[in-house]
């Protein structure tokens, strides 16, 4: 496999998915792909732009699902779901957020879209509310209401009904 900014991605991902944010590094990534960690370098920066790398990922899944002209609750329920499928997923979606927002904001949510203060209350309210039903949910706590509850909140910073 040829070593690209597209290939180290999917292999952060797959990292991500199998082990947590706590396990990658520059290092593991390099033992997966079976590289050097100074060959990643030519195609990543450093560690938070790989963050942003897979952050724009999963934006794209967001994106391929509800394109801008999509329901902005469908977008935000659509990232919820996008974010719970990778271990950690809200994290590193909240370190890209931090890093670059336009890069990983879906396109429904963004700026453009909903205007600033109601594309950054709702991704603060994704982020957040996701990072902690995950970090719940390592921790053996469940909350069978989340997903509503996330609707219901989403919708309020929309101001629009639940369906």
């Amino acid at each position: 496999m040829a070593l690209t900014a597209g290939s180290i991605t999917t292999t952060a991902l797959d990292i991500l998915s199998r082990y947590g944010l706590g396990d990658l590094s520059m290092r593991r990534l390099a033992r997966e792909l079976e590289v050097q960690p100074s060959a990643l370098y030519w195609h990543v920066k450093d560690k938070q732009e790989l963050f942003v790398l897979i952050a724009t990922r999963m934006n794209a899944e967001v994106d391929a699902r509800c394109p801008s002209t999509s329901d902005p609750l469908v977008a935000v329920m659509a990232l919820r779901d996008i974010l719970l499928t990778y271990r950690d997923g809200a994290e590193i979606m909240l370190l890209g957020y931090s890093i670059s927002p336009s890069e990983v904001t879906p396109s429904a949510l963004s700026v453009d879209a909903l205007g600033q203060t109601v594309s950054q209350g709702v991704m603060a309210h994704a982020l957040g509310a996701v990072a902690i039903e995950q970090n719940r949910s390592l921790f053996g706590i469940g909350n069978d209401d989340a997903g509503e509850n996330f609707a219901t909140i989403a919708a309020r910073l929309l101001r629009t009904e639940v369906v």
